[in-house]
């Protein structure tokens, strides 16, 4: 999409969610579209198109929050014009931003169950050897490390 450009520039090409370089991307919401029903700049994240598949649409755990909420407040800091578009969504200070963020996420584990990806809250694929291991497989056998 047109977003992949921008969202690309704060990311610098890495997977949000394993960490590793891309070849393939897709942009994903990381809170689930299917609750939201947006697709606001401040829940999109670059993944490998595994990734994102692999994810669908299971809740992640809270250190991808706390994630999202560090690039938004990065985006918050540069002249980029769309950083209106995330105050206007989410808050005009930062504070507010983070309380709203979390007010969500909240609701949306409320909305989905804690159903989390890969079935534990504190989950994450960056620290899964097998899960790296796939995403190497699926990305052609290139291990991106």
């Amino acid at each position: 999409t047109h977003l992949k450009d921008f969202l690309s520039g704060y990311q610098a090409n890495i997977c949000f969610y394993c960490g590793a370089p891309m070849s393939e991307i897709d942009v994903d919401h990381l809170l689930p579209r299917q609750v939201l029903q947006h697709d606001q700049i401040w829940n999109l994240v670059l993944a490998h198109r595994e990734c994102n598949r692999i994810k669908d649409d299971a809740v992640v755990s809270p250190h991808f929050v706390e994630k999202l909420i560090r690039r938004n407040e990065n985006i918050m800091g540069s002249n980029h014009p769309w950083k209106k578009k995330i105050a206007s969504d989410l808050g005009t200070t930062r504070q507010k931003r983070i309380s709203t963020t979390n007010k969500i996420y909240e609701m949306v584990k409320t909305a989905r169950g804690e159903v989390y990806w890969g079935d534990h809250k504190a989950y994450n694929p960056s620290n899964d050897e097998f899960y790296l291991k796939l995403i190497t497989i699926l990305n052609n056998g290139v291990r991106n490390a």
